[in-house]
């Protein structure tokens, strides 16, 4: 194996990848639902890791939330899902990024709960 493959892998060991509802104080209905990868969780990213991402056009960061970052790190650890800590969470991730509905009342909350639920 070459270096950005076992850098991938490692990537891929520590990844991630769910949609969150969590209850918030910032939004008018009280949740905020949205896809997102953690990387590492709080711990340090290894500096072949800061590299790898980098040259994927990704900052080296623990969490990623913007539709475009996840896009890449979808293309990226699609291949290695088994590797993930959460395969099923990288399927939901591929399948409502971009679908899910903003949320401006209540009704829409538990909606896209009920979507969530239903896969």
């Amino acid at each position: 194996m070459e270096k950005d493959d076992i850098t991938l892998l490692l990537i891929a060991q520590n990844a991630r990848m769910r949609i969150i509802a969590r209850l918030t104080t910032k939004h008018r209905t009280g949740y905020h639902i949205r896809p997102e990868c953690d990387l590492f969780g709080r711990g340090m990213i290894p500096p072949d890791a800061i590299e790898f991402l980098a040259r994927q056009g990704l900052p080296a960061q623990n969490r990623y939330t913007q539709k475009p970052h996840l896009n890449r790190l979808l293309r990226l650890l699609t291949p290695f899902k088994d590797f993930t800590k959460d395969p099923e969470g990288l399927n939901e991730v591929a399948i409502h990024l971009g679908s899910l509905r903003s949320v401006e009342r209540h009704e829409d909350v538990e909606m896209i709960l009920e979507e969530l639920d239903a896969i």
